[in-house]
C-alpha cells in the first residue's frame, strides 16, 4: 500500500502552525497511502554554523522517486532560500503544491484573509457602534501586515468611515513602542479609538498590557481584536477576538489537491476559509474561562522545560567540546537523543567525505588523501553512524545516498519521517532522520539547542583533523630536511635524545654489553671535495652530491622490526652542509655492512651517471 512518496519543504517546524499544518498533511498522506518525508530548515533564526548547512536540505530527497511535494514557502524567513527551493523544485519534474498567498509559483492553497477580518471591521461596527476603528500593524512581517491592512481599510471606506494615517501604527514589537502605538492611535489620549484591530494575537495582547498600564481598560475604553487565535490570548480575561485558521485542515486540503494533481487532474488556487472567535476584548458579553489555570500550569512546564533545556545543552556543549573522535561521541549522543519527546527512531547520517581536508589544505600539507580525491566525488555513499529505534541501537552501517536511510529502515512506510540538516562543509552533508510515536509530530524549539550542538561537533572534528594535518606538515618542515628526507640538525637533536633515552630505557649502553654484542655507534658522513664541486661545477651540483648521498645513506640503514616498526635500529640527519650524522644500535658487523652499502651505493652511482666530478664520503664511526 505505501509504495509512493511525498516530501513536504517546511521550515521552524516547531512553530504551531507549522506543526498544525505538518500534522494535517502527515495524517492525510499516510490516509492515501502516501509515505512522507518531512524535510525542515530553521532559516532566520540567527544559528550561527548551523545556519549554513540549509541549502544541503535540496541535497536530501532523491526526486526520481517522489510522486510529489508539498512546498510551505509561507514558513521560510528567509526569501533566498525559499527561492533556491522553488527552483529546486521547478527542475524535479513532479507534480508541486504549494502552501502560501505571498507570489506563489505553483498550484496553491490558501487562507482567505479576507472576508473574516471584514467581519471583524463590521461587527465592531454594528455591534458596538464604532466610529473610529484603528489598525495595528507588524514591522516585522511587512508583506501580509499590509494586506491586513488593506483589508480594514476597504471595509471601512465600504461601511462609509473614515481610514486615515493617524489610524494606522506600525509596531517593532518593543515594550516602548507599544506605548508609542498607543499614544498616535489616541491622538495623546485626546481621541480615543472605538476600537483596534491588530495584525496578529501576540501584538493584541502587548497592547492590552500596555493599555492597562496606562490606566485604561479594555474593552470599556476600546475594544481590541487579534488574529490567529493563540492560546494565550484566549486565556486572557476578557478573551481576545480574534480569527481562527483551520491550519489542520489545510494541510489536508493541500494532500488532497497534490493527490488530485498526481493523478492528472488540474488545480490552481484553492481558499481556506476561516472564522472569528469572539472572545470578549470587543466589547462581546464573555464569561471568565474556567480553564485559564490549565494554561498557567502549561507556562509554569514550559518554563521548566526551557531551564532544563538551557542546561542541557551547556552540558551537550562542554561535553562535545573535548571531542576527538566522532565514535567516541555516540553514546553521547545517543543518550541526548533518547530525551526527544515521543522520538522512536533517531538516526544521524553522514556523506562519506564529511570531514575531508579542503583541497587547500590538502595542497599545502602534500596529504596522501589527495591521491583519491577523484575517487571521493564519484563516491554518494553515506554513513549511518548512529540509530536508535523504539530504545534500541542498531548497529552502523553504510549506504548508497539515493534513500534517505538504508532500505531495511525505510521499509516501515507508516512512519512519517522528519528531516533536519546539521552539516554541510565542501559539498559534504550530515541530517538527521526522526519518526514519533503515532506519527504525532513532537518537534520542540529546545531540539534546535541538541542540532546546533551536534553540527558544531561535527565542524569541531573536521577543524581538528585539519589543525592535526598542518600541525603534523609544519612538523615535518622543521623536522626534515628538503634537499635529502632525512632530519634536519633540529629533527635529528629531539630524535636523538628520544632514541637514546628509549634505548637507556630498554637497558642498553654505549659500551659492550656482557650479556649481548650490541652497542650504540656514532657514525659522521661527509661528502669529500663538497667546496671543490660547488666553485667548479655550481651550487645545482653540490646540491645533488648532497642528494646522491643522503639517499645512499637512507639505503643502507638496518632495516626496522617488522613486527614492530617503531622499534628503530637507526636515526639519520643531515646536521649542516655535507655533513650527515647516524646513530645506529647494533653490532660490529651492522655497521661495517653500513658503510660498505653507503659506499657501493655512491660507487654504482658515479659508474651509472658519469659526471666530470666524483661523489663520494668519508666515514668516521664512533662507539
Amino acid at each position: 500500500m505505501y509504495s509512493k512518496k511525498i516530501a513536504l519543504f517546511i521550515s521552524h517546524i516547531y512553530g504551531e502552525y507549522q506543526r498544525n499544518l505538518t500534522q494535517g498533511i502527515i495524517d492525510k498522506a499516510l490516509e492515501y497511502g502516501y509515505q512522507i518525508q518531512v524535510l525542515t530548515t530553521n532559516d532566520g533564526e540567527a544559528l550561527g554554523t548551523l545556519s549554513e548547512t540549509e541549502e544541503c536540505i535540496l541535497r536530501l530527497p532523491v526526486y526520481s522517486n517522489l510522486s510529489g511535494v508539498i512546498f510551505a514557502s509561507g514558513t521560510y524567513a528567509s526569501r533566498a532560500l525559499r527561492d533556491k527551493v522553488c527552483e529546486a523544485l521547478k527542475d524535479c519534474s513532479v507534480p508541486v503544491i504549494e502552501v502560501n498567498d505571498t507570489d506563489p509559483f505553483f498550484p496553491n492553497v490558501t487562507m482567505d484573509n479576507n472576508s473574516m477580518l471584514s467581519m471583524i471591521v463590521s461587527h465592531f461596527i454594528t455591534m458596538h457602534g464604532a466610529k473610529r476603528i484603528c489598525y495595528l500593524g507588524c514591522k516585522n512581517e511587512p508583506y501580509i501586515s499590509g494586506k491586513r491592512l488593506s483589508i480594514v481599510r476597504d471595509s471601512m471606506s465600504k461601511n462609509g468611515l473614515s481610514f486615515t494615517d493617524e489610524d494606522v501604527y506600525i509596531c517593532d514589537e518593543t515594550p516602548d513602542d507599544y506605548n508609542t502605538a498607543l499614544d498616535h492611535l489616541s491622538k495623546n489620549g485626546t481621541c480615543l479609538p472605538d476600537a483596534i484591530i491588530c495584525y496578529n494575537d501576540r501584538l493584541a495582547y502587548e497592547l492590552i498590557i500596555a493599555a492597562e498600564n496606562k490606566g485604561y481598560k479594555i474593552p470599556e475604553d476600546f475594544g481590541i481584536s487579534g488574529c490567529d487565535n493563540s492560546a494565550a490570548g484566549q486565556n486572557m480575561i476578557p478573551a481576545l477576538t480574534t480569527i481562527s485558521y483551520p491550519v489542520y485542515d489545510l494541510g489536508q486540503i493541500a494532500v488532497d489537491n497534490l493527490h488530485s494533481l498526481i493523478r492528472g487532474k488540474e488545480r490552481s488556487v484553492t481558499s481556506v476559509f476561516a472564522k472569528v472567535i469572539y472572545g470578549g476584548s470587543c466589547g462581546c458579553s464573555f464569561p471568565a474561562d474556567k480553564r485559564v489555570h490549565m494554561y498557567t500550569h502549561a507556562l509554569l512546564a514550559q518554563i521548566a522545560d526551557l531551564e532544563k533545556s538551557i542546561i542541557m545543552s551547556s552540558k551537550i556543549a562542554s561535553a562535545f567540546g573535548a571531542a576527538s573522535d566522532l565514535e567516541d561521541m555516540l553514546d553521547l549522543i545517543a543518550s541526548y537523543a533518547g530525551e526527544i519527546e515521543n522520538c522512536t527512531g533517531f538516526y544521524l547520517a553522514l556523506s562519506s567525505n564529511w570531514n575531508n581536508l579542503s583541497d587547500k589544505i590538502l595542497t599545502l600539507t602534500a596529504s596522501a588523501d589527495a591521491l583519491n580525491d577523484d575517487q571521493k566525488e564519484d563516491d554518494d555513499s553515506l554513513t549511518l553512524y548512529l540509530a536508535l529505534q523504539n530504545g534500541k541501537r542498531l548497529p552502523s552501517c553504510t549506504f548508497k545516498g539515493n534513500t534517505l536511510l538504508p532500505d531495511f529502515l525505510m521499509s516501515d512506510n507508516e512512519n512519517a519521517r522528519v528531516v533536519s540538516p546539521i552539516y554541510n562543509h565542501n559539498n559534504a552533508i550530515g541530517y538527521i532522520v526522526m519518526t514519533f510515536e503515532n506519527n504525532r509530530v513532537r518537534y520542540p524549539f529546545k531540539l534546535i539547542q541538541y542540532l546546533v550542538n551536534l553540527s558544531q561537533l561535527l565542524n569541531t572534528l573536521r577543524n581538528k583533523k585539519r589543525s592535526d594535518a598542518m600541525a603534523l606538515h609544519l612538523e615535518e618542515i622543521y623536522m626534515k630536511d628538503d634537499l635529502t628526507g632525512l632530519y634536519s640538525k633540529a629533527g635529528f637533536d629531539y630524535y636523538e635524545n628520544k632514541y637514546l633515552d628509549k634505548l637507556k630505557a630498554a637497558g642498553s649502553s654505549s659500551t659492550d654489553d656482557p650479556a649481548s654484542d650490541l652497542s650504540i655507534y656514532d657514525m659522521t658522513v661527509d661528502v669529500d671535495n663538497l667546496k671543490e664541486i660547488n666553485e667548479k661545477y655550481g651550487r645545482e651540483s653540490g646540491d645533488l652530491a648532497i642528494s646522491v648521498l643522503g639517499q645512499a645513506i637512507k639505503k643502507s640503514l638496518p632495516e626496522k622490526n617488522v613486527d614492530d616498526p617503531s622499534d628503530e635500529q637507526a636515526i639519520a640527519g643531515r646536521i649542516n652542509g655535507g655533513t650527515f650524522e647516524i646513530i645506529i644500535h647494533g653490532t660490529e658487523a651492522q655497521i661495517a655492512t653500513t658503510k660498505k652499502k653507503i659506499l657501493s651505493y655512491l660507487d654504482n652511482y658515479n659508474r651509472l651517471n658519469p659526471k666530470p666530478y666524483t661523489i663520494s664520503a668519508t666515514i668516521t664511526t664512533l662507539r
